[in-house]
């Protein structure tokens, strides 16, 4: 893949160069990540969260065209929660990441991309409209848009994906610019934002829904929680939402 070309806008501010944090988002593990390093265990979350996004998105695609009708509803749910949680990381990013990273780090071409990518994205939020008008049924009842929410997302692909690799780029190579009290200021108000998300959404299903996108591998250091109380939350989400969830990633998917 060739190298992302992209600004360094704060670069006259840092002359003196700055060790680069390690994490292989395809390799994520306990083995791999230094979760002891404050910095690096600060940052992973960013890593997570777009594994999360660039993998739902993934099975949206690959899947809307052919997903038959009798499991259509359980789609629409999966799809939406999607569709959700990318919505909810651009105003996260907007509203907190980059205002506190600016002086650091400017994320200023990032937050560009995303009036581009949230217009492909309203159009999906739009289709899920027409899809929950579909699986209602009736005489009006209007087609299935599995082709235009498959093409859509596939196009919001192409942006997103090089958008999220400039993202990890910056971070990992500037991340040590930032001193650690900003780390904790933003997770502070991150946590709040994401507690009060899935306390609205439901937790149970708000976790399993996280957990279902993350490898085995993954999990071991994210979220971070005891191993027992995820597992719990697995469970409860497989048995109460199952359908929905079988819509996720295979595991060969997981590693991408």
């Amino acid at each position: 893949m060739a190298q992302l070309q992209y600004n360094d806008l704060n670069a006259d501010k840092f002359p003196d160069p700055v060790e680069p944090i390690k994490i292989d988002k395809f390799n994520i593990s306990a083995a791999t990540v230094d979760m002891k390093d404050p910095i690096t265990a600060s940052m992973i979350g960013l890593f997570t969260v777009h594994a999360l996004i660039r993998r739902s998105l993934r099975c949206v695609a690959r899947q809307a065209r052919s997903v038959e009708a009798s499991q259509r509803p359980a789609f629409v749910t999966y799809a939406k929660a999607t569709f959700h949680v990318l919505e909810s990381h651009h105003g996260h990013e907007e509203n907190l990441w980059f205002p506190l990273m600016k002086p650091y780090i400017d994320f200023a071409e990032s937050s560009h991309e995303h009036e581009e990518i949230e217009s492909l994205l309203h159009q999906n939020i739009e289709y899920m409209k027409v899809c929950e008008e579909h699986v209602k049924g009736g005489p009006k009842s209007p087609e299935w848009p599995g082709e235009e929410i498959s093409s859509t997302t596939e196009r919001l692909l192409e942006l997103l994906l090089p958008h999220l690799q400039k993202e990890e780029t910056l971070a990992s190579l500037y991340g040590r610019r930032v001193p650690l009290s900003i780390y904790e200021e933003f997770e502070k108000k991150i946590q709040k934002a994401v507690m009060d998300e899935m306390k609205k959404q439901g937790m149970i299903w708000s976790a399993a829904y996280q957990f279902r996108h993350f490898n085995a591998k993954e999990k071991e250091i994210w979220p971070p929680m005891p191993k027992l109380v995820r597992m719990v939350f697995e469970l409860f989400g497989w048995l109460g939402y199952g359908k929905i969830l079988a819509f996720g990633p295979t595991e060969e998917e997981l590693q991408n």
